[in-house]
């Protein structure tokens, strides 16, 4: 089995890639790490907003992937921007409860028919955070 850990340095750089993305009023719905078995290793979801909204979306996070910090910390496979997963991104919304959750690790759960082995929520659209209170 290989190693779950997520380096500390790709999740605060994913965090900075994604307001980037918000900041520029790119239609995104969640990002999030989900470990994968299949691939033995982390992957970077950006969930787009929609099908027709994934094209921008590639484009800006693969010229945003050139730019330094960016650069230096993602390997090629490690983000997939792919709107497929709002469902996915959706469940996991409704499972977290407290704020701030940006960062932190969600071990092995079962929540709205989807299964995480493990996941970390770097951003959740406000719709898709339906039981959260702020700490």
């Amino acid at each position: 089995m290989a190693d779950q850990s997520l380096v500390e340095s790709k999740v605060e750089a994913s965090k900075k890639l994604v307001q980037k993305l918000v900041n520029d009023g790119l239609a995104l719905v969640a990002a999030y790490w989900d470990w994968r078995e299949e691939r033995g290793g982390w992957v970077l979801f950006i969930v787009a907003q929609s099908f027709a909204d994934e094209r921008k979306l590639i484009a800006a996070v693969s010229a945003l992937k050139n730019e330094m910090p960016f650069r230096q910390v993602f390997s090629l496979g490690d983000v997939i921007v792919d709107s497929h997963q709002i469902e996915r991104a959706r469940a996991l919304g409704a499972y977290i409860r407290i704020a701030p959750f940006e960062g932190r690790r969600i071990d092995t759960t079962f929540t709205g028919g989807h299964y995480f082995e493990g996941a970390i929520p770097i951003y959740l659209r406000e719709d898709l955070l339906t039981h959260l209170h702020v700490a």
